[in-house]
């Protein structure tokens, strides 16, 4: 994997929105967005977003996983969002199979107060994404971000593959996810697969364990970074980050 800051457009860039960075007159103590650690800055954006160095070094993997430990957030779509739009995350790429199951769990842990195994949870579900579904899938006519709906319950529930049920509500949920993939999708888009695989999942809880997570409505920031964005024929198509 390559490190998050090899991934960044470009040196001087904020890791947060991609604005230009500008020194600070005076070096003070900042909140690093990722670590939520306070050191020194020497340096931030307009929008005042400070990454402390150590946090700068990061593989993309740990950025997600230090954004979940620190977020709050019960709502998975908006807690995708913040990590996807990060200029680190490609618009395409393998760290989304990472980020459907990371978001779930971080979520579902801040819903029941229950963030105790979080920190393992998301470990775990780093490697076995990694190890699963390590490359992009969409040359093969599958994609990724829908078996990390799957890593999401395995982990979650405690299932163990060799048991029939849990060998069921893993490949339910997966298919639910890649049918509706296949229906509503087309090559190749790893954000709107995972808006999808998220979706699912969130119904799937519903109608399984009578849990509801808080969703909001899935909007595309990305049009304009993808090229082959379907536009109007998509149905997180946003025609306020579409205009040229």
């Amino acid at each position: 994997m390559e490190e998050y800051k090899e991934n960044s457009e470009k040196q001087d860039s904020c890791r947060i929105c991609g604005n230009d960075l500008f020194p600070v007159i005076e070096p003070a103590e900042m909140i690093c967005a990722f670590c939520g650690k306070a050191k020194v800055a020497k340096s931030t954006c307009d929008e005042n977003h400070f990454v402390c160095d150590d946090c700068l070094n990061l593989e993309i993997k740990d950025v997600v996983k230090q954004l979940c430990l620190n977020s709050e957030q019960t709502d998975p779509i908006a807690l995708a969002k913040q990590i996807m739009s990060l200029p680190a995350v490609k618009m395409h790429g393998p760290e989304h199979h990472f980020i459907t199951p990371a978001v779930l769990l971080t979520t579902m842990a801040n819903l029941t107060a229950n963030r105790a195994n979080l920190a393992y949870q998301l470990d775990e579900a780093q490697k076995l994404a990694t190890k699963l579904a390590p490359i992009c899938t969409w040359h093969i006519g599958t994609c990724g971000a829908a078996i990390g709906a799957s890593i999401f319950l395995l982990l979650w529930k405690g299932l163990n593959p060799d048991v029939e049920s849990s060998w069921d509500e893993g490949n339910v949920v997966v298919a639910n996810s890649l049918k509706r993939i296949a229906q509503l999708g087309s090559p190749r888009c790893c954000k709107r697969d995972t808006y999808i695989a998220i979706e699912e999942t969130v119904d799937f809880l519903q109608e399984n364990y009578n849990i509801n997570l808080p969703i909001s409505e899935a909007k595309c920031d990305f049009s304009l970074i993808n090229r082959t964005c379907k536009r109007e024929d998509c149905i997180y198509f946003n025609l306020k980050y579409a205009l040229v």
